[in-house]
């Protein structure tokens, strides 16, 4: 009898902490709290300007390179073989011309993106520690060890709390 009543003491005591230890799990979805961010919808407006300007000055650019190839190309559509050989220095010049002003498109291209994404990393690399001091302040306070993130689709079951609304609270985010 003893036995059992010590069993069964264990089997309880064992459940008890699995549900207590199962109370110190939590999620959140942090794609939708920086989303509901007020400082998210800034920065994003800040990268669409930027974006849509870039666009624009690589359009100008490409529409510049577009007349020069259209221009080079009328201008000797309608010679001869024998005028296209005596023109042949002019038109190896004017070719490397045209390549040298696509390289200055592409590098152009490059540049832009790579200015945006710094940008991008620029403004939201605050967001991102706001977001995560959130989470630490609400998962201190609730006393949860772990909070996993659900937003990358690695979770196969959200058992635990879900803190996104206290998150959102702390921060101020209605």
């Amino acid at each position: 009898m003893k036995k059992i009543t010590l069993v069964f003491f264990l089997a309880a005591f064992l459940g008890f902490a699995q549900l207590s230890h199962a109370q110190n799990l939590a999620h959140i979805n942090s794609l939708e709290l920086v989303q509901a961010m007020p400082e998210s919808t800034k920065a994003d407006d800040v990268l669409k300007t930027l974006s849509d300007q870039k666009a624009a000055d690589l359009k100008k650019q490409e529409e510049a390179l577009k007349t020069k190839y259209d221009t080079f190309m009328n201008a000797y559509k309608s010679k001869s073989d024998a005028e296209l050989q005596k023109l042949q220095n002019e038109i190896q010049t004017k070719q490397a011309e045209l390549q040298k002003d696509a390289q200055a498109l592409d590098d152009t291209r490059q540049a832009a993106a790579k200015e945006l994404q710094q940008k991008q990393t620029e403004l939201y690399e605050p967001i991102y520690k706001k977001a995560q001091d959130g989470i630490n302040a609400v998962a201190k306070a609730k006393g949860y060890l772990y909070v996993f993130d659900s937003s990358n689709g690695a979770l196969l079951y959200l058992g635990g709390q879900d803190i996104l609304n206290e998150v959102k609270a702390n921060l101020g985010i209605k």
